[in-house]
């Protein structure tokens, strides 16, 4: 990792202790003249490990000072870590008020912020190790911290220059389920599934994706895209099934999603349950949603005709035999009353 090699102006004129400055390159006495050559300090390189730091974790910064002067030696060289406040990244999540940016998020590990390098000469360089640690609830993003160069030529003109390192820093992601919750089952009938998802972390995720999967059932949503998950909130995921028969079904609830350093992750959760058989009605299984028959009724059978019972052949029977009665009388009455007319005639 290059650091940034574009270092403020360097100055020339050293104070003295009583805040004047002193005489620089160009005052230095008649016998020396003007410094044509002045010595410049950069940092060639750097180097951070782990790459991205993360919150509440320590992280080594090794840098290397080159002085790119071909003639001039350097001399009583100090150089101070100081991180840049204005340029550290900002909360703008209001689920994650927790976090902090406004201070200083880094803290040197058994040793100061100071280095001190005696000399260092023409085309030399020297390396420079520090360990640090990050505030557990720091926002997560780049932070830039400056190194000051102050430093000496031979004569003691004093100089000052200053470049960046650039810092990432990132957040604890994590996700939680809560507990699945299944409906009673049963065969051939859709029933709910739902859970609760947490982000259990202090990062803010992205790209999030929920899936079901599973051998035995059908789902009808089988998956769901959150999107923007913030730290601290509560997604519901939920769907139904349909088992296609009776027994044990199992499945798995996945969650896939990114944080803020682009990182991806996966996190499961199985479930399982005992399916029901269906409900039968006289004819058929019933759905219980629809109340419609489910399959195929069962064939009647042959003897199951209301013919075939004795007693409605006997009742039968008698009712003819009172309509015969009743017929037979019926004709006897007319047939008594055409005598009576033939008498009076």
């Amino acid at each position: 990792m290059m650091a940034n090699l574009n270092p403020t102006e360097t100055t020339n004129t050293a104070e003295t202790s009583s805040g004047q400055a002193s005489p620089g390159a160009n005052d230095i006495g008649s016998s020396q003249g003007p410094i044509k050559n002045q010595p410049k300090l950069i940092i060639s390189d750097y180097e951070l490990s782990p790459t991205i730091a993360e919150a509440g974790e320590n992280f080594d910064l090794s840098f290397t000072l080159y002085n790119t002067n071909n003639e001039n030696t350097i001399y009583n060289l100090k150089v101070t870590l100081e991180q840049t406040l204005a340029s550290a990244p900002q909360n703008t999540s209001t689920a994650n008020n927790t976090l902090v940016s406004d201070g200083s998020v880094f803290t040197p590990v058994d040793r100061s912020n100071t280095f001190y390098v005696a000399a260092l000469y023409p085309w030399d360089w020297t390396s420079k190790y520090i360990t640090m640690s990050v505030l557990p609830n720091a926002t997560p993003g780049p932070y830039v911290v400056n190194l000051t160069m102050e430093y000496e030529d031979y004569w003691g003109n004093q100089y000052k220059s200053t470049e960046t390192i650039g810092i990432p820093v990132a957040q604890r992601s994590g996700v939680n389920f809560g507990k699945v919750k299944l409906g009673e089952l049963n065969a051939n009938t859709p029933g709910s599934l739902s859970v609760n998802i947490y982000n259990t972390g202090k990062d803010n995720l992205d790209t999030v994706m929920v899936r079901v999967k599973g051998d035995g059932f059908d789902v009808d949503e089988n998956e769901r895209f959150i999107g923007n998950f913030n730290a601290g909130s509560t997604e519901t995921f939920s769907c139904n099934i349909t088992p296609k028969s009776e027994g044990k079904v199992s499945g798995t609830i996945e969650i896939i999603y990114e944080d803020s350093r682009g990182k991806a992750y996966k996190k499961t959760k199985e479930f399982s349950t005992e399916v029901m058989g269906g409900f039968e009605g006289e004819n058929g299984m019933i759905d219980p949603e629809t109340g419609e028959m489910i399959g195929e009724a069962p064939p009647m059978e042959e003897n199951s005709s209301v013919l075939s019972s004795p007693f409605i052949w006997i009742g039968i029977i008698v009712l003819a035999a009172l309509l015969l009665i009743l017929l037979k009388k019926k004709r006897k009455a007319k047939k008594d009353e055409e005598l009576i007319i033939d008498d009076e005639d």
